[in-house]
């Protein structure tokens, strides 16, 4: 009887040590000003205007007709403008045509359309009355999107075949998992740590299962897996504390705190490593789950400590190429942001320790961390289960004769 099930166990156990050992708190200074943001939310809440405007914005989708160019008198002289002949898509002046001009206001961000492109509208409601003011926020991309991702699940299924559709299915239920669980139990206020780790288990389990099935290399992987991402989050947890990362890297990050704060946004901080990390170290667990279990098969006689070493030489063999991965995957990702060490005239002292910069390189770093910790920590449980299986096995097949 094979005696390796009761492990998913230490999947939940070690996500609960997780949020005992480590519990994400509020820097000081937020919490001492957490009353003060509260009534100012509430004001802002309370705000019938406010309140008004936030029901009554839309996004609505339109495609450009014609461009003209037309003159303009302001208080700098007479310039030059262009007039976008736009026709609505969605929303309540579908298909009815309107006009909106190139200037700042309308066209905050310089946008230069041509007919046949499709735009994303902004509807604000017109303090004076009337039709509301619109406003180009950007291009419709949806299209693009939507091809891309067709080019990719075809691209699955004609290189992989029925495995592909497996995988892509995989992927599409792990990005509905998290935009479903993870995403709004933050809004709630819930610590997304411990839902990540959770969701890590099970994502990592679904993709082992529709890759391999549910056997032991699976548990392994999903095992070693969390294993993995756990260390992960433990370094980044102790570096962005001595660091002093509170997660507000970004102004898009300051803007949604701001206007929530009662959410932690180090604990997203630390819940998107543990996600980004995931891939790569599931990755190394799988291959050396599989590894070692071909192993054992091809040589019965061998003992924990042989089977151990096996894995991790396979590990080594992939830890240099993923912890590459990973890295570049970050650095890639914020090209721009490197672009401040010359903005702030080569200034080494400025750059390393510019927020964004910190955050990145405590992201790949402790991704990195790791996956060289899922070595050992899959190599060992892929020897331990694979002998007990083996054992478990011999022993049932004595008692049948």
């Amino acid at each position: 009887m094979r005696k390796y099930y009761f492990l998913p166990a230490i999947i939940f156990g070690l996500s609960l040590i997780c949020l005992i050992a480590l519990p994400i708190k509020m820097d000081a200074a937020r919490q001492n000003t957490l009353e003060m943001e509260i009534v100012d939310t509430e004001k802002s809440l309370n705000d019938e205007n406010a309140g008004t405007k936030a029901q009554n914005v839309t996004y609505e989708r339109a495609i450009v007709l014609s461009v003209k160019n037309a003159t303009e008198t302001n208080k700098l002289g007479v310039q030059q403008t262009r007039i976008y002949e736009v026709q609505y898509l969605t929303g309540p002046f579908t298909g009815k045509t309107r006009t909106i001009s190139d200037d700042t206001p309308s066209n905050p961000y310089g946008l230069n359309p041509r007919p046949g492109d499709k735009l994303l509208i902004y509807l604000q409601p017109n303090p004076a009355g009337g039709e509301p003011l619109a406003f180009i926020e950007g291009y419709d991309r949806r299209a693009a999107i939507y091809w891309l991702l067709a080019l990719f699940v075809l691209t699955l299924i004609l290189l992989a075949g029925w495995q592909g559709l497996k995988i892509a299915f995989s992927i599409l239920l792990s990005i509905l998992l998290i935009g479903v669980i993870l995403i709004p139990s933050f809004l709630k206020g819930l610590n997304p740590v411990p839902i990540a780790f959770g969701l890590i288990a099970v994502l990592a389990a679904l993709s082992s299962v529709l890759s391999i099935g549910w056997n032991r290399k699976s548990l392994v992987t999903v095992v070693g897996t969390v294993g993995g991402v756990i260390m992960a989050y433990l370094i980044a947890a102790v570096f962005a504390s001595w660091s002093h990362l509170s997660g507000l890297s970004t102004e898009e990050d300051r803007l949604f705190f701001d206007k929530n704060p009662m959410l932690n946004p180090q604990g997203l901080l630390f819940a998107g490593i543990a996600i980004a990390a995931m891939g790569v170290v599931e990755d190394v667990a799988v291959s050396i789950a599989s590894g070692v279990m071909e192993v054992r098969h091809a040589n019965p006689l061998l003992n924990l400590k042989a089977l151990f070493h096996s894995g991790m030489v396979i590990g080594r063999d992939h830890m240099g190429a993923l912890a590459n991965t990973l890295v570049f995957a970050y650095v890639g990702g914020s090209l721009s942001t490197l672009l401040l060490y010359t903005q702030y005239g080569g200034s080494w002292a400025k750059f390393i320790n510019f927020d964004s910069v910190v955050d990145e390189i405590v992201r790949s770093l402790a991704g990195t961390i790791g996956l060289v910790f899922t070595v050992p920590i899959t190599a060992l449980l892929a020897a331990w289960v694979a002998l007990r299986w083996k054992t478990a096995s011999m022993d049932t097949a004595s008692h049948k004769h």
